[in-house]
């Protein structure tokens, strides 16, 4: 357990901006994996890896569990969010001086309200940069399914951020 919960930290974190859970996600992962242990097989996988799957496949449920709303509204995000979102679409230039905290919290707030495999797929490809091939292995998915998945995601979250720009006049 010492040796895998820096991995699985830091799985929960790229993929879970709610601190609050963090700790929850943790235990609930290695309970997982202790009530797996008996089927794991070193042949056929790595720990590391089988661990890390097992990590994903929590954070997949609880997103699939959690309510979430189907879009996001202008009035939901803070001051520096609107900030953000209104300085990304209005800047043609490449002088974009956008706070990155902000940014990211737009975008955690727009992967929310994808479908939980969209979000895994999206943040597996884009956040962490991982290949089609690792995320296929990593999610038990075909690498043709996973690139169909990821473009149809995409499409998704620019749509929903097209709501989301409509959604504030610019002064």
């Amino acid at each position: 357990m010492e040796t895998l919960h820096p991995r699985v930290a830091d799985i929960i974190r790229r993929h879970w901006s709610r601190k609050e859970d963090w700790e929850d996600l943790e235990q609930e992962v290695f309970l997982r994996v202790f009530n797996a242990l008996p089927k794991f097989r070193l042949t056929e996988v790595p720990l590391e890896h089988w661990v890390s799957r097992i990590t994903l496949n929590v954070c997949r449920r609880r997103w699939r569990s959690q309510s979430r709303r189907p879009e996001l509204r202008w009035s939901d995000l803070g001051e520096g969010e609107q900030r953000a979102v209104e300085q990304a679409s209005s800047a043609d230039d490449g002088s974009k001086t956008i706070d990155a905290r902000d940014a990211r919290s737009v975008l955690h707030k727009l992967l929310d309200g994808l479908a939980a495999d969209d979000r895994l797929i999206l943040s597996l490809l884009h956040l962490e940069g991982k290949s089609m091939e690792e995320i296929a292995r990593l999610t038990g998915l075909s690498r043709v399914v996973v690139k169909v998945r990821a473009f149809r995601a995409r499409k998704k979250l620019h749509a929903a951020l097209g709501k989301l720009e409509r959604g504030f006049s610019p002064s």
